[in-house]
């Protein structure tokens, strides 16, 4: 196997075609091409994630692309949530074995057969994660581990370092147009838990299985409940 400065800079040159790259967005979505073309991946989304919460993606590639990911916010379960949470991949080449651990998502994922999940932080600091897809069960191969591992890092360094760049405009706009989506769905949940007299937790919780049972996305259905078209409590 590749050394990991050499395994790095070989990834770095391919996603940036050996020039100066000056928006993280573009990088985000280059290193999301290269996962799909070199980790023979059929999908993968990079995700800003704060508080167990999906910010928005910052880039997606292939088929299926940020739906799972997505999938699992407006589910509130997932791998994604655990590579978050614990701060450690979570590699699962047959998600057919998971069924007990995450009942719902694995009924309901769209064709996935197995998913490699690596949060994108440095020590109790995560940002956000990197999310690959299978349409067929299968482990990563130890080249392919370590490339999805310096991919995740090129991420988590592009958004903890990169976006400190003077006149940079890449990371701090895809925060506002994530943000933009974050304040509408916990604008609705504090109308739900006054609607029901519950918690923030499980009012967000309601507003996550009416969204998923609806088959509509949790953003439109908070900002229906923002804007009064629905209610909860009657």
């Amino acid at each position: 196997m590749a050394h990991e400065g050499e395994r790095r800079a070989r990834i770095v040159a391919a996603v940036t075609a050996g020039g100066a790259m000056t928006r993280v967005d573009e990088l985000m979505r280059r290193l999301c091409l290269f996962a799909v073309t070199e980790l023979t991946a059929s999908g993968c989304t990079l995700a800003l994630v704060a508080g167990a919460e999906l910010l928005g993606t910052l880039a997606d590639a292939g088929r299926h692309s940020s739906v799972i990911t997505n999938l699992q916010f407006e589910l509130g379960e997932g791998p994604c949530l655990e590579a978050y949470a614990s701060g450690n991949p979570v590699l699962l080449p047959d998600l057919a074995d998971q069924a007990a651990r995450w009942p719902v998502f694995t009924a309901a994922r769209p064709g996935v057969r197995a998913e490699f999940c690596f949060p994108l932080g440095v020590a109790t600091t995560c940002v956000g994660v990197f999310d690959l897809y299978r349409d067929e069960p299968g482990m990563l191969s130890k080249e392919q581990l370590a490339d999805a591992l310096a991919v995740a890092d090129i991420a988590r360094d592009a958004l903890l370092y990169l976006q400190d760049l003077s006149g940079h405009p890449g990371v701090a706009a895809l925060l506002d147009m994530a943000g933009m989506d974050r304040i509408v769905v916990h604008q609705a949940t504090g109308m739900i838990a006054a609607q029901l007299d519950a918690t923030p937790a499980d009012a967000l919780a309601r507003l996550r299985a009416t969204a998923f049972q609806s088959g509509r996305s949790i953003y439109d259905l908070a900002q229906d409940v923002v804007e009064r078209r629905v209610r909860f409590d009657g």
